[in-house]
């Protein structure tokens, strides 16, 4: 079978144009809702099927042409440049609405979407692969991978970091370079190395030279995290906070929209005095340090050691003497936890979501409140269900676009206990 016309209606909710034909419902990547567009034989005679874009015929109202060459080449970093910034926010709260509606039966408030008012230049983590002596952005597909020029969505920090390391010449040793950014135009370096290796530590050296605005560079290997060179946590300043984050460790993505996740995140809380908070998947600290002048106690528990130490000596700098954080496995630590009578949870899990596990501990402790933050809305409907089977019901959900130019969505959801 050859090529074939489709008419895309809608986007789901992984970010692809979906189309009829012949009973089949067809998802094609980089297509818009309205386009007629020309596609490649579905990859497979399923109901359900994947479909090559060949060409755009008649592009639909919400079409613009993209600004990035590496957008048409396969990158996967952004899947929706060629839509317009209003379209984006309308199918993310659509989509969202739908699964929360339908697939979790959730009752409670949906809000409007908040979105960034210039969506570019936002992301603080660049993420690179050596491939044969050079950096590279790492593509969705098979397609060879890329080395564009700029990137739009990176900071102006990283891009500036991005024009020199596309020209650095690297060791087979050194196999990732991970990018953070902080808005003080500061980077931290953290590369994954092959430890032993002929000359590993002079390699470092000039990549740490090359990239300007860092500040420290830390390696992992199969022998562990260790601090190279400079300081050993980059520093994050939202208005009063300010975190330590080690070059290994999470922060949020868009520090554009940090700051306004963490009001929403506290207004949803309403932590009281005689409120313990467990901040769970804690990172360095983000939600339970903001919050922690207005708990009694606040608990955060992580997997990264690095990331633990991080959020103690950020919560000895700003003088916080209510907060400690514990390493370790969230279920192991979370059950070795005397329970109290007034707990609220603060949750912000990888995209996977609760493992099951943490989620039983979790639902054993029944804490008053739980203020999920997910980057992940399935596997956010997954652990919701499970909630409110437990107990808990749906009060109020608000989606953040953390991520313009993707199909991806920040979800702040609150339950109260029943």
């Amino acid at each position: 079978m050859g090529s074939s016309k489709l008419s895309i209606t809608s986007l789901n909710e992984y970010g692809y144009g979906v189309g009829q034909k012949g009973g089949q419902t067809i998802t094609v990547a980089r297509t818009a809702p309205g386009d007629t567009v020309l596609i490649g034989p579905p990859k497979s005679p399923e109901r359900w099927s994947s479909a090559d874009l060949v060409k755009v015929l008649q592009p639909g109202p919400d079409r613009i042409p993209s600004p990035c060459q590496a957008f048409t080449q396969g990158c996967g970093g952004c899947q929706w440049l060629h839509l317009s910034y209003s379209a984006q926010l309308h199918w993310k709260e659509k989509n969202l609405a739908a699964l929360l509606r339908t697939r979790a039966k959730f009752f409670g408030t949906i809000h409007p979407i908040v979105a960034m008012p210039v969506p570019e230049g936002y992301r603080n983590k660049l993420s690179l692969k050596n491939l044969a002596g050079r950096l590279v952005f790492v593509p969705e597909t098979d397609e060879s991978p890329l080395s564009p020029q700029t990137c739009l969505v990176q900071t102006p920090a990283l891009q500036r970091a991005w024009a020199n390391l596309r020209m650095l010449k690297l060791i087979p040793a050194i196999e990732q370079v991970h990018l953070r950014s902080n808005n003080q135009g500061q980077v931290g370096v953290h590369a994954f190395v092959k430890d032993g290796a002929p000359g590993l530590d002079a390699a470092l050296g000039s990549l740490f030279q090359a990239c300007p605005g860092a500040v420290g560079l830390a390696a992992t290997s199969r022998k562990g995290y260790r601090l190279v060179t400079g300081e050993a946590t980059l520093t994050q300043v939202l208005g009063d906070n300010c975190w330590l984050i080690p070059h290994n460790g999470f922060f949020q993505t868009n520090a554009a929209l940090a700051g306004t996740l963490l009001d929403l995140v506290r207004r949803e809380a309403r932590v009281t005095k005689k409120d313990r908070v467990l901040d769970l998947y804690c990172g360095a600290g983000f939600f339970g340090l903001a919050v922690a002048n207005e708990a009694q106690e606040v608990l955060g528990i992580e997997e990264n050691p690095q990331s633990v130490e991080a959020a103690t000596a950020s919560a000895q700098k700003s003088g916080i003497a209510n907060a400690r954080f514990l390493a370790g496995d969230l279920g192991t630590e979370l059950d070795l936890i005397e329970k109290t009578p007034g707990e609220i949870v603060l949750v912000d899990p990888p995209r996977e979501g609760l493992l099951p596990r943490a989620l039983a501990v979790l639902i054993h402790r029944a804490p008053k409140r739980i203020v999920y933050i997910s980057c992940y809305p399935q596997s956010l409907v997954r652990d919701f269900k499970a909630l409110v089977a437990a107990g808990w019901r749906g009060v109020s959900c608000t989606p953040v676009d953390m991520f313009p130019q993707t199909s991806h969505v920040e979800v702040v959801l609150t339950l109260e206990r029943q």
